[in-house]
């Protein structure tokens, strides 16, 4: 994919193959530098071309950058153009931002099912093997195997991540997500060097530093929030705080050497509590913590009302950096590493993607009934040709190639609407979310990342990614039994948890109240969930 060509006799190749009945083409040999199977161009858009006109029913959680610029992924140009290339029409439908979740239970239960569904599978009440067992979805190893050789050949070549996408029984449930770039890891803390620089701060890395920085910040700058957050209850895995690691424990479950841990109940995380308590009593943390959502905190990164906050490289620097800078000139935002207690310490708890997105994969439901097309074309996208489209876009208008390089246009870059890149990326392409294909192409990110704060960011995140292995719990799936089990236990153990955090934290529960705490939730079971995530870690690694 690196050399890739676009002669007019590969355009006719495609026109004319285009116009073919439904085959399943060979492979070609070799694939690119970035992982894409390199299946011939014209000959995987034939593959996926239908001889009927074939509509599905495509159910998917909107991402909230695509949702600022389109209604439905239908609009995005990539989707219009693989229709073209395909023949096949996605009819999209989206939960409203925010009510994913409850609008997904209400589909299943509902029976009113969509073809296909792009949703995290793992988290359907009783793991991906009962989605199959109640037939909701349809179980995938064989139809992959005979339509889907794009994919196929990347799981072959790749079994790590194979590992990661199958159950333990060997089921493939969706047709996934995968990243393949160099870098998974794209978040952290994030904080206004302009103001350190300005009030001759260095850039905190542990503990009492960042205290000294927000009391500063508090001071000098006169913000009511230095440090603003919010309680991501759809993933308490995100570390939207990015401090509890500095007290070498998790938010949910986590790994030490090996066995399972549940963070909210070790005696380190009463430390962990009482250190933001501290915070909260001093007014460094913002006050609305526990009724912010993400665009409280935008608006208030963007305003000045606060100076540092958990974030992105592309969503958050990107955009923020574009409405700040028109506001203060001097506005620059940077990423900078997770904190630790002591002087030299190394950050264990990095938020680190794995290559498996679980939650940009689709499965087929068992309402579709041209199953088998279906894979032929989303298989497509593991295609060169449907991996440069869904990445890149359209060749001349979304992108060019120069020296074998695609670069993306001034229609992305230097958008004629004022978009910033992830805005103008969503409108045109899936590149910069999790979506079924090859994502997180090296290519893309080079340029994703247009501002050195970016890239910068990237880099310090990153330094430490490899401790990550050690204590993050990896894609484990429960047995159905064991999944039943896990979802009544933690759904009363998280909203626990989850109105103790900020009652600990604002002071209406004294911290002396923890081992209470810890007994209530071990009078829900926790014990028990932790017992039955120290099974499914064990099986996922005889996988």
């Amino acid at each position: 994919m690196q050399n890739q060509k676009s002669s007019g006799s590969k355009r006719n190749q495609k026109a004319s193959l285009l116009l073919s009945c439904l085959l399943v083409g060979s492979l070609a040999a070799g694939c690119s530098n970035q992982g894409t199977t390199s299946t011939s161009t014209s000959e995987s858009a034939a593959t996926a071309k239908s001889t009927e006109k074939i509509s599905y029913k495509y159910w998917s959680p909107l991402n909230p950058n695509a949702a600022s610029v389109v209604k439905t992924l239908g609009e995005v140009e990539m989707y219009k153009e693989l229709e073209k290339r395909t023949g096949i029409h996605a009819d999209f439908s989206h939960p409203p931002q925010g009510s994913e979740k409850e609008q997904f239970n209400l589909l299943i239960a509902s029976r009113d099912l969509p073809d296909l569904v792009e949703y995290d599978w793992l988290t359907y009440p009783g793991g991906p093997e009962k989605a199959i067992n109640d037939k909701v979805i349809i179980k995938l190893n064989d139809l992959i195997d005979k339509s889907a050789p794009n994919l196929k050949k990347y799981l072959n070549e790749h079994p790590e991540v194979t590992k990661q996408v199958k159950t333990d029984n060997g089921t493939m449930y969706v047709i996934p997500s995968l990243g393949i770039g160099q870098k998974n890891t794209f978040s952290g803390p994030l904080i206004r060097k302009d103001w350190l620089d300005e009030l001759g701060l260095a850039v905190p890395e542990t503990l009492d530093e960042w205290t000294n920085v927000l009391r500063v910040f508090k001071s000098k700058k006169g913000v009511a929030a230095p440090y603003t957050t919010y309680i991501d209850k759809a993933d308490p895995n995100k570390l939207n705080d990015f401090i509890s690691g500095a007290f070498g424990i998790g938010r949910d479950f986590y790994l030490n050497n090996g066995k399972v841990k549940y963070g909210p109940m070790e005696p380190a995380y009463k430390d962990y509590l009482n250190f933001l308590r501290g915070w909260y009593k001093e007014g460094l943390i913002d006050p609305d913590f526990g009724a912010n959502d993400k665009k409280t905190l935008d608006a208030k990164m963007t305003s000045g009302k606060s100076g540092t906050v958990f974030g992105f490289a592309g969503s958050s620097i990107g955009v923020y950096m574009k409405a700040g800078v028109e506001k203060d000139p001097k506005y620059n935002l940077v990423g900078v590493q997770y904190p630790v207690l002591k002087k030299g310490d190394e950050p264990q708890f990095v938020n680190r993607d794995f290559n498996y997105r679980s939650k940009g994969s689709v499965a087929i439901t068992a309402a579709n009934k041209h199953p088998e097309e279906a894979v032929k074309w989303l298989d497509f996208l593991f295609s060169e040709e449907g991996h440069m489209l869904e990445t890149f876009g359209i060749e001349g208008s979304t992108y060019k190639m120069e020296n074998g390089y695609p670069k993306y246009t001034d229609l992305i870059m230097k958008n004629p609407d004022k978009l910033a890149v992830s805005l103008a990326m969503t409108k045109y392409t899936r590149a910069n979310y999790p979506s079924p294909g090859l994502i997180n192409d090296d290519r893309y990110l080079e340029q994703f990342y247009e501002l050195q704060q970016q890239k910068d960011a990237v880099q310090v995140w990153g330094k430490f990614e490899k401790n990550v292995d050690k204590v993050k719990m990896p894609l484990v799936s429960a047995t159905q039994e064991e999944s039943e089990q896990l979802a009544k236990i933690m759904a009363e153990v998280r909203t626990f948890s989850d109105e103790m955090y900020t009652k600990f934290i604002m002071g209406s529960e004294p911290i002396d109240n923890f081992d209470q705490y810890v007994n209530q939730l071990k009078k829900m079971n926790i014990e028990k969930a932790i017992q039955l995530q120290q099974a499914s870690v064990e099986r996922y690694n005889k996988r």
